[in-house]
């Protein structure tokens, strides 16, 4: 099944739904990537796995409402949105190509390059989210639906 949306959750009694941080972009970039802020706004993300970074903003979608959908690239100038993960909410996430994750449970990273890859998991790489999935991406980026560490 296509996914369609990149927040799912949860929505309980403490949480009303994601947080949101809004900047302009300044490189272009889909939903489910991971991204950072800069004094221009926000951009891919290309902190490596072994820099270690409180901050996790993951790109969320073009609403349907404002034209767009999953797949609609922000491009430089719009304002986007993106969601600052917290732990033990669940986002659909942008990794890799070539990503075997056979379990549910995995460790994940930064890749680099605003995607995630499979963690080093021997405390050199920052493990940022857990697979909720079982998944190979094959030959290119998919989007995984991970929760976060």
């Amino acid at each position: 099944m296509a996914k369609r949306k990149i927040y799912l959750g949860p929505i309980d009694s403490g949480l009303n739904g994601p947080l949101i941080v809004e900047g302009l972009a300044v490189d272009a970039f889909t939903a489910g990537e991971l991204l950072v802020q800069t004094a221009s706004g926000l951009a891919t993300s290309s902190i490596a796995a072994t820099v270690f970074n409180s901050e996790c903003l993951v790109a969320s979608e073009i609403s349907e409402s404002e034209g767009g959908t999953i797949a609609t690239a922000h491009t430089i100038g719009d304002t986007a949105e993106a969601i600052a993960v917290r732990s033990g909410e669940f986002v659909n996430v942008a990794v890799a190509a070539s990503q075997n994750i056979t379990s549910k449970g995995t460790a994940l990273s930064s890749n680099g390059d605003g995607t995630l890859k499979i963690a080093v998991t021997d405390g050199t790489e920052q493990v940022l989210f857990y697979s909720d999935e079982i998944v190979n991406t094959g030959g290119a980026v998919a989007l995984v639906t991970v929760r976060k560490a």
